[in-house]
């Protein structure tokens, strides 16, 4: 009885995870309805409060984002504290906003001045990798770290508008980018390969969705 059980929450998870695919950085900057920087100034059962710093998409104040819920393939790596601070990608539905992402991939620590891109979104030869343990008593037995690439914010942020206003796309794959277009003229278009990195690795990574301007 107990093999049988245990055969059978196998091929449950199994089939659970064939289904998760995880957002890259790309697509979460074009899917997203805003994208905000932030504080944590309050935390409930099943939401919390951001304080927004910054964002791309007309949001300031405080605004109610619901929490990620944790699930058999992807665990967040932190509770939600009063005081943390994070980058995130949000879309806002009938229930409110709510992050990107079945893996947590659209919630981004941030600390001093820099964000942390989980590995699974982060698609760039670009920065160092680190890895970032929660604060004590808030651990969680399944996840105990963090393990993201810095990348300082003021340039992701950059990288970010830039993407928001000079790209469109038009349809998506598993999660992913699958046709798009640049919507700023070519001679922009290489201004802003030249003043930010992160732009011109976007043209090397996904030659299939930028060669119209190439």
């Amino acid at each position: 009885m107990k093999k049988s059980l245990a055969l059978i929450l196998f091929f449950i998870v199994s089939s659970t995870r064939a289904e998760f695919v995880s957002m890259d950085i790309l697509t979460m900057t074009l899917k997203a309805d805003s994208i905000v920087a932030g504080e944590i100034t309050c935390v409930d059962n099943l939401v919390y409060e951001l304080e927004v710093s910054q964002s791309i998409g007309q949001i300031d104040g405080v605004i109610t984002i619901r929490k990620f819920n944790d699930w058999a393939c992807a665990v967040r790596w932190t509770d939600y504290f009063v005081g943390e601070q994070l980058l995130a990608f949000l879309v806002k539905d009938k229930n409110g906003f709510r992050a990107l992402g079945a893996g947590n991939e659209g919630e981004l620590p941030i600390l001093k001045n820099n964000v942390y891109p989980s590995l699974m979104c982060w698609s760039f030869d670009y920065g160092q990798l680190k890895k970032l343990s929660p604060h004590q008593g808030l651990e969680k037995t399944d996840s105990i770290y963090h393990m993201g690439i810095e990348v300082n914010l003021g340039f992701l942020w950059r990288y970010l508008d830039c993407i928001t206003n000079c790209f469109e796309a038009s349809s998506y794959q598993f999660s992913r980018v699958k046709s798009a277009h640049w919507t700023c003229s070519e001679k922009k278009v290489l201004e802003l390969r030249n003043s930010n990195k992160l732009i011109d690795l976007t043209f090397e990574k996904y030659p299939h969705i930028t060669k119209d301007v190439n």
